[in-house]
């Protein structure tokens, strides 16, 4: 009742702001939107679902979802499938397979897969599990695998081997944190014997024994948690708060059981010890939900050795990992295969190759027989090429570009400079205090067990609990309206990193652009007679060319008919001879070589040209009005591509970047010199192709588009997966309010430490005020967290605007 209700309060606020929800996903369309969906990947995947009669899919889905990225991804390569498809084939009976998936949000998607399954001839049963992203199958030796991974991926999921068991941390949070909340209540209980009036007798040293050995308990399979981590950042020259954090454990728990021993329960702080170790753990656990459920969404990425390609030898064509390639090998490429080492083109008919993966050149080349295709490039023809290797494929530059890189530095939470120096100062802080109170105390009783008390109470209550708790717990609101808005934070530093962000820098193709061309003015063959119209899709229908897809994309609903009498002229065009008349589709010197064709496409009969036709890179919807945004709030953006310079500078000056802010012409070693040399540990790189791996790797902040390159979200500190560019400029604005929310903690912090000390100096603090006070400082801190980056407040304050 209560979601339903805010569900549609918030449907009646985006009505009186003039915005629609996309029919698909329900995100918000502006007012000035076409149409009602907010990307064609959501139309198409609407589209089957109605078709196919699925439609109970939404009212299963709670919510908003992702808008679809990959419903059309004519990449997708599942030679990987062959092996387990050929044990299906040689099992000849029932056969068990496990299968990753991305994409799955919610319900809806695990009805949408296993229905799609069950209509399938040969499908025996299906589990999908939504948390890890995986399907085990049962099948029957007559269940055809690739149609049915091919039809689910037409509604935008993903298909992979099962590698992420691999991936999946052990439950040490959980069973730790189970661990010790459990003994905190315990010697709570305990405890309040004592404050009750308990102080002597064999029930009292029964209670008190007891609460020591669960507090060593406590300590050992709690704190350790904290030792490992605060020893890992001093052993890598990082400090963070895990630091004071294990040190205020140590002391406590020895300074309380030498207070017991000397048989001075002022002195004994075990309780407070042990609630502080449990609350420590939840904070960490919240802090590690939302990132693990965020790596575990997309396909793991097996690096170099998942790569495969088919060799030709002695007639013989099998599928074997790129690792095994030597030079003088003889590959097969077919359409949509990457080209994983140089190899010089021996097929007899010229072939097109997508090199933007390599360079971001969004517009295919021509290869002819003998000429050397890079490593990296794409097969954009409709037929077959063989290739000879011209190197190893230890020499090939993809190893390097797609190896997975190990963890940042700085994927620690908290665990910038500034952060540093915040611990660094803490432990000061802590340790002088303690000193303090010790030989104050010493100099003023010569009683050295009461010094020790007061020591003791300074290192309990100066423990940073409040930030144990109040930083995990805003790290994790944060992450998860960003994950609302198709944001996916992966790295535990990037909202602290992000918040001194000051330069962006898009990659073009693939990041500011969609990655496919679409005609410049569509209305002008929409006009075109039925039958002319009718021979034009043909034509466009009958190749794989990105500028054929484009017109195809022109006519989208009309129906298509391809006639086996189209002959396709490669890195030309099409033609088609009907009777007396020939029909061409192409370039200008093939379809109307005697007349004056300004546009990159033409459209003849018999020679004589009826369209002109434009095309261009089609820009995400909102890239213009977020840079626009961004320059306002005072980011320096850039523009950063391997496309040539001419076409880099036109999209620049269409978005609105600076000239003189557009660099083309960038190899994958340039782009990552040039983060280098205009890093000043203040710049986020976006970028999606093999040609950005370096870049991002460099960057102090990075993200990607590109969710279907494992790849690459592995090498990022977060991926999104709307059609828009929005979620970027959301992320920079949430590091600022998470900014402002831990200067507000620290302030907290402070004021309670100031009080705290001076309350242990004056002599008045025992093991039941302890008791109070800390709880009762964490739980405001907790507040006005909560508040700070409630809904409510991240949408009030994204409606203001912001500033860096």
């Amino acid at each position: 009742m209560i979601s339903a209700a805010i569900s549609l309060a918030n449907d009646r606020a985006r009505a009186h702001r003039g915005e629609r929800p996309c029919l698909h996903c329900n995100t918000r369309l502006a007012a000035s939107a076409n149409g009602e969906f907010c990307c064609t990947g959501c139309e198409i995947v609407h589209g089957l679902l109605v078709s196919g009669k699925l439609e109970h899919y939404y009212d299963l889905r709670n919510g908003k979802a992702s808008p679809v990225a990959n419903a059309r991804n004519d990449r997708r390569d599942l030679k990987w499938l062959e092996d387990i498809d050929a044990r299906r084939i040689a099992t000849g009976g029932a056969t068990s397979i496990d299968l990753d998936i991305q994409g799955i949000q919610c319900t809806a998607c695990v009805w949408l897969i296993e229905t799609l399954f069950g209509r399938r001839r040969g499908a025996r049963s299906i589990v999908v599990n939504p948390a890890l992203g995986r399907a085990h199958l049962i099948i029957n030796a007559d269940f055809e695998l690739a149609p049915f991974v091919r039809e689910a991926e037409r509604f935008g999921y993903l298909f992979g081997k099962p590698l992420k068991q691999a991936e999946l941390r052990p439950s040490r949070i959980v069973t730790r944190m189970g661990i010790c909340i459990a003994i905190a209540m315990n010697v709570m209980i305990l405890g309040i014997a004592s404050y009750a009036g308990l102080q002597s007798g064999p029930t009292y040293l029964l209670f008190q024994r007891t609460s020591l050995g669960l507090g060593l308990l406590s300590v050992v399979v709690g704190g350790s948690v904290f030792f490992r981590s605060a020893w890992e950042g001093v052993r890598r020259g990082i400090l963070h708060l895990d630091l004071p954090i294990s040190i205020g454990i140590v002391f406590a728990f020895v300074g309380s059981t030498a207070s017991y021993a000397s048989d001075r329960p002022r002195g004994v702080f075990i309780d407070t010890l042990s609630v502080f170790i449990a609350l420590m753990l939840v904070g960490r656990f919240l802090q590690e939900r939302v990132l693990e459920k965020n790596r575990l969404a997309l396909l793991s990425s097996d690096g170099v050795d998942g790569l495969l390609t088919r060799r030709v030898r002695g007639g013989r064509i099998d599928t074997i990992a790129c690792t095994e390639i030597r030079s003088g090998d003889c590959l097969l490429v077919a359409a949509s295969d990457l080209v994983p080492i140089d190899g010089v083109l021996d097929s007899p008919e010229e072939n097109g190759f997508s090199l933007d993966w390599i360079n971001g050149e969004s517009r295919s080349r021509i290869y002819r027989r003998g000429e050397t295709i890079p490593a990296g490039a794409f097969s954009a023809s409709g037929t077959a090429a063989t290739l000879i290797a011209s190197t190893d494929f230890d020499a090939s530059p993809l190893p390097d570009l797609l190896r997975t890189p190990a963890s940042r530095g700085t994927d620690f939470a908290m665990s910038l400079p500034w952060w540093r120096h915040v611990a660094k100062t803490y432990v000061a802080f802590v340790l002088a205090a303690a000193a303090i109170g010790f030989i104050g105390w010493m100099m003023r009783t010569h009683d050295l067990a009461r010094s020790l008390e007061v020591t003791t109470a300074i290192l309990i209550v100066t423990c940073p609990c409040a930030f144990g708790i109040a930083m995990p717990l805003a790290y994790d609101l944060a992450q998860s309206a960003l994950r609302r808005s198709g944001l996916y934070v992966r790295s535990a530093g990037f909202l602290d990193r992000a918040a001194r962000v000051r330069t962006v820098v898009f990659d073009k193709t693939g990041t500011l652009t969609i990655g496919q061309l679409e005609v410049c003015e569509p209305d002008a063959l929409r006009v075109l007679s039925p039958e002319w119209r009718k021979i034009l899709l043909s034509l466009a229908a009958s190749s794989a060319h990105p500028k054929s897809r484009a017109i195809a994309r022109v006519f989208a609903g009309e129906l298509t008919c391809v006639d086996s009498r189209v002959v396709e002229h490669p890195g030309l065009g099409m033609s088609l001879k009907d009777g007396e008349n020939e029909w061409r589709l192409g370039v200008g010197s093939l379809a109307a070589s005697n007349e004056d064709v300004g546009g990159d496409v033409a459209f003849s009969k018999n020679g004589a040209l009826l369209a002109d036709i434009f095309t261009s890179e089609s820009l995400r919807s909102d890239a213009v009005d977020e840079v626009r945004s961004l320059r306002n709030a005072g980011y320096d953006v850039w523009l950063l591509s391997g496309d040539d310079f001419a076409r880099t500078a036109q999209t620049a000056r269409v978005v609105g970047i600076d000239a003189d802010h557009a660099v083309g012409g960038q190899s994958a070693e340039s782009k990552g010199r040039w983060i280098a040399a205009h890093d000043r540990e203040d710049l986020l790189m976006v970028g999606d192709g093999i040609n950005d791996s370096l870049a991002v790797s460099n960057a102090f902040c990075s993200g990607t588009p590109a969710i279907d390159r494992p790849f690459m979200a592995a090498r990022t500190d977060f991926y999104f997966t709307t059609p828009g560019l929005a979620p970027i400029r959301e992320a920079l604005q949430i590091s600022k309010q998470v900014a402002t929310v831990r200067k507000r903690n620290l302030a907290i912090a402070l004021s309670y430490n100031v009080l705290a000390v001076a309350l242990c100096y004056a002599g008045f603090m025992s093991p039941l005020v302890c008791a109070v006070l800390m709880p009762t400082v964490s739980l405001v801190t907790i507040l006005a967290t909560v508040v700070a980056l409630s809904p409510q407040n991240l949408d009030a304050t994204r409606s203001l605007g912001w500033k860096p």
